[in-house]
């Protein structure tokens, strides 16, 4: 792969000319050699399922550019790799989110303790949502924890002053909806 500088020859030309493949990414033009036709074997399963994720991410990004306020917020994570709001919407369909560690330390068991969440994501966390049960399943309380300034940590205040949970299930949310799970026992 080369880069062409100051060649008017192929200044704004992009395409494929005999053996080689000319293209223009980010105001400068690239040249390279043209791909090799081949045989393909059989896609196997598991890249039959990536390649249907990625058609769905692209009618994802496709979807989200025609609305102007999803398109202005996917442009905040454009980059030097990312280089368009549609890249980055992409990338963020294609990455789930991680729960990075919960701390529940703080929690005793009565209303107004706090339990922390850290959850990251290769774009942003959209919501963190948590699930107190009982040893036998029974839900105690749940509902949506509140993001701190840092958009890196969450906190939950627990409302039951009743039975001291026994199990939480945590739950992070990105915008396309990919969604990270962890389950604690208490």
């Amino acid at each position: 792969m080369a880069r062409v500088t100051r060649n008017s020859l192929l200044q704004g030309i992009s395409g494929k000319i005999g053996g080689i493949v000319v293209r223009q990414v980010g105001g400068q033009t690239i040249v390279s050699a043209a791909e090799a036709k081949e045989e393909r074997a059989p896609r196997s399963a598991r890249q039959q399922a990536h390649l249907d994720r990625f058609f769905a991410a692209q009618c994802y990004a496709r979807a989200q550019m025609q609305d102007p306020a999803a398109k202005a917020l996917y442009a905040t994570g454009v980059d030097s790799r990312r280089q368009s709001p549609y890249h980055v919407a992409i990338a963020d369909f294609m990455h789930a989110p991680q729960i990075i560690s919960v701390d529940t330390s703080a929690y005793q068991g009565q209303g107004g303790d706090i339990i922390r969440v850290a959850a990251t994501d290769d774009f942003t966390v959209a919501s963190v949502l948590l699930r107190l049960e009982t040893a036998t399943g029974e839900l105690l309380e749940e509902g949506p924890a509140l993001p701190l300034a840092s958009g890196f940590d969450w906190h939950y205040t627990t409302r039951s002053t009743g039975a001291r949970a026994a199990v939480l299930h945590v739950q992070a949310s990105d915008r396309p909806g990919n969604v990270a799970e962890q389950t604690i026992r208490l």
